[in-house]
């Protein structure tokens, strides 16, 4: 009798822990809510849409169980993405005098990144001996979704979708035999595509200029435009998408030297009486100079005016339909 009882709390403790675990992971999908109050507490939510916890800035001092809000990062990825190995979320410490390549991965970026590591390698840590093993214990767990396939061929549909396509790494249009399969692979814009999945493309340089998440410090960014063969300015934040600190990184990760004039060196070499301008990519601004010749090839470092100078390597990004 008391084996029966023993065995029946012990059914219904684990139960009520699954069902409580279950609940909980139902809040992932919930809009945060900032909440009444002015507290402005710092805590961390799970964005649905991008599939990652971000900071969030909340009106009260506390929230409700059923509520999308975490007291830290490491809770909301327990409870929402549970998929993915804990340890994929821990970064190993760089030592100095690191003799071997080896490889972790960044959740921030959904990146696997080579690293320089001495001493071994346990069970249970972010580091492994390849990328392609690293890839399958951290990267492709976390891609959720993204990692999934679509159904082909069926009925001919008017709706068209897009999906993420893990071996192109790129966000897809259906054609139209072929419709979403149930595993959420399927969206209806590109920008929602590229929102959801693309901070699991390597080439940032290919993806829209957008911002993949709502940013609570906004700053200056600087985007490569397919479309303008140029990087462009715009306010958002660092969410893994086409998004760079500085002008500089972007046209030297976006650009090739001997191509575009805006990563040429000044097309000039000796000082002289005529005004002209050239790009300086460190500053990011347009200089002024004095210089022997006046002549402006138009595909070099050297520009008539000012205002050239600036429309042709310091614009700023025209919002498009895919501005979040």
């Amino acid at each position: 009798m008391l084996l029966n009882i023993s065995l029946f709390l012990a059914v219904a403790t684990t139960a009520s822990a699954n069902c409580l675990s279950k609940s909980r992971r139902n809040v992932c999908s919930l809009t945060p809510k900032v909440g009444r109050g002015r507290a402005n507490v710092r805590g961390w939510v799970y964005d649905n849409n991008v599939g990652k916890c971000s900071i969030f800035f909340f009106g009260s001092a506390q929230g409700a169980p059923d509520e999308n809000r975490f007291e830290s990062e490491s809770e909301c990825n327990e409870v929402c993405r549970g998929e993915v190995p804990s340890f994929c979320f821990e970064q190993p410490q760089v030592r100095t005098r690191s003799t071997s390549a080896k490889w972790t991965y960044n959740s921030s970026i959904a990146q696997c990144v080579s690293f320089r590591w001495s001493g071994e390698i346990g069970k249970g840590v972010n580091i492994f001996s390849s990328k392609n093993e690293c890839e399958s214990t951290c990267k492709v767990p976390d891609m959720g979704p993204c990692g999934k396939s679509i159904v082909s061929p069926c009925k001919e549909s008017d709706r068209l979708w897009y999906y993420y396509s893990h071996k192109d790494e790129s966000c897809l249009k259906m054609s139209p035999y072929e419709c979403p399969n149930g595993q959420d692979n399927a969206f209806l814009s590109l920008s929602d595509c590229n929102r959801r999945c693309g901070r699991f493309i390597q080439n940032k340089c290919s993806m829209p200029i957008q911002n993949l998440t709502t940013c609570h410090t906004v700053t200056p960014r600087y985007g490569y435009n397919k479309r303008t063969k140029r990087c462009e300015e715009f306010s958002g934040c660092d969410d893994g998408g086409n998004s760079f600190p500085t002008a500089k990184l972007c046209w030297e990760t976006c650009t090739e030297k001997s191509r575009h004039r805006c990563v040429q060196d000044p097309d000039y070499k000796y000082s002289g009486l005529v005004t002209r301008f050239y790009y300086d990519i460190n500053s990011h601004s347009c200089v002024r100079k004095k210089m022997f010749r006046g002549y402006v090839p138009g595909n070099s470092n050297i520009f008539h005016t000012k205002k050239d100078c600036q429309t042709t390597c310091m614009a700023t990004y025209q919002h498009g339909e895919d501005w979040l």
